[in-house]
């Protein structure tokens, strides 16, 4: 009996020490989403070029969900060319549910819905995960591993490699995005085109923009010049700046802050020497009123 009883105090420990040792959703303030989705009602298709990024935290249920935004383009196609459909808009700021990670199991909502679990990550070979995003369930067919950014995590992968959501991966999300369905789609689909930490890609596609606030840096005239550079850079923010304080962050690849400042009002231009700097891309942002505005990549020599 003793021994039995040793057993599965054991079994237990390890159940637990797997959960505590899951990296989680959202990995922190910095973890940033590009999601690609997109909508047939028949007569058009409306597409979505979504980033999704972390803005504080709200509690519910006495646990503590991180809260996610939504901002990006919208645009229409026709299904039939004979009837045509048109339409585009940029939207930012868009509320999409909260998120939070607890004993190895991913916990979430979306607007009007109620919280529930979205992604388990205890799971074994051969258990099937049902969820508020996997309502009719998947088998986990294997387990290993992949690179995101310079660590390994935990891919799941579902049976069927050819069926709609393939696998779903910790710290990152599912092969159709975050807060996006799991089960095959009827007139909905989506796909998690990168997934990003300290505002760099650092699983899938590498090349994607993951900048938040893009148009409002577009419209502020931001840009960094010379690119690349082995001696000094300069950070022009044109008159983007005139009645706000901001703060210049720049950090490497890993994320390491190699440069921080906050610049009074009425400020233009930072410059900034990096001849001391080891050659690579570095990643320049501009937080105003605690919120990052954007991020522009420049390139020491």
């Amino acid at each position: 009996m003793k021994k039995i009883v040793l057993l599965l105090f054991i079994a237990l420990l390890s159940i637990v020490a797997v959960a505590q040792n899951v990296i989680p959703i959202p990995v922190d303030s910095t973890s940033v989403w590009r999601i690609s989705r997109q909508h047939n009602d028949e007569s058009c298709v409306y597409h979505y070029s979504s980033i999704y990024y972390i803005d504080g935290t709200t509690t519910i249920g006495g646990k503590e969900y991180s809260k996610v935004y939504e901002e990006g383009y919208h645009w229409c196609s026709s299904v039939n060319p004979q009837y045509p459909c048109t339409c585009s808009s940029y939207y930012q700021g868009i509320f999409v549910g909260g998120i939070r990670t607890e004993n190895g199991k991913v916990y979430g909502y979306r607007p009007y819905e109620s919280p529930g679990l979205f992604m388990d990550f205890t799971l074994n070979v051969g258990d099937t995960l049902f969820s508020n995003i996997c309502y009719y369930g998947k088998i986990i067919e294997s387990i290993d591993s992949v690179m995101v950014g310079t660590e390994y995590r935990t891919r799941f992968n579902f049976e069927d490699d050819y069926s709609y959501c393939g696998w779903m991966i910790e710290g990152v999300g599912h092969q159709q995005g975050l807060f996006e369905s799991m089960d095959e789609p009827f007139e909905s689909t989506s796909h998690l085109i990168c997934y990003g930490e300290n505002y760099v890609p650092i699983f899938g596609n590498m090349d994607c923009d993951i900048t938040v606030g893009q148009e409002e840096i577009e419209q502020r005239g931001l840009s960094i010049y010379p690119n690349p550079s082995n001696t000094i850079v300069v950070i022009d923010f044109g008159k983007s700046i005139n009645q706000k304080e901001i703060v210049v962050k720049v950090m490497d690849q890993m994320g390491k802050v190699m440069f921080e400042k906050c610049l009074k009002k009425n400020s233009t231009q930072l410059s900034i020497s990096v001849q001391d700097w080891v050659s690579g891309i570095y990643i320049a942002t501009a937080t105003v009123s605690n919120r990052v505005s954007g991020s522009r990549k420049f390139v020491v020599r």
